[in-house]
């Protein structure tokens, strides 16, 4: 690994672990680069504000949520490889959810940036189709995203009834 990976490692771990001790609005980007042993600079050489931060650092537990599942995933259909995905990603959302509700504001208008992660979730969920049908794939996850934003908005979100409600809206297709 070079230095400039290593530094951009240091710097999203640094910031992450700052983010859930300390919320993400009560994190600085000052106290991001002391975390990291660099200088502020170095931290907006390798991203560009802090939501960037937190983009990277929530894009990266995801990633890590769905190999995880991936290693257990034996679901042919898409909804159920869907549903199968969900729970744990539910699951991450509720227990994160200042993070939650910032990404997915900012994923409603910052749609390009989260444009390769989407086709590959979709894509995944095909893959054990002969062919890959684009408009149920966004239309199954327009219902996923509508029911972290519905789930994320309750009181005391439940990944358990977030996926019960996902299953009945993909359910209909």
């Amino acid at each position: 690994m070079n230095k400039k990976t290593q530094t951009y490692n240091k710097i999203l771990t640094s910031a992450w672990l700052l983010f859930l001790e300390q919320g993400y609005a009560h994190t600085s980007t000052r106290e991001i680069a002391k975390a990291a042993n660099v200088a502020v600079g170095t931290v907006f050489s390798h991203f560009e504000n802090k939501i960037d931060l937190l983009k990277a650092g929530m894009q990266q537990q995801i990633d890590t949520i769905i190999h995880q599942a991936s290693l257990t995933d034996r679901q042919h259909a898409p909804r159920l490889k869907l549903r199968h995905y969900a729970l744990p990603l539910f699951e991450f959302y509720c227990n994160n959810i200042e993070f939650s509700k910032i990404l997915i504001s900012d994923m409603i208008w910052q749609a390009d940036f989260f444009e390769q992660q989407m086709s590959e979730f979709k894509k995944r969920l095909f893959n054990e189709q002969q062919e890959f049908d684009d408009i149920k794939a966004s239309v199954m996850l327009d219902c996923y995203f509508m029911t972290i934003i519905s789930g994320l908005n309750e009181p005391a979100p439940e990944p358990e009834k977030m996926l019960r409600q996902l299953t009945s809206k993909i359910s209909i297709l």
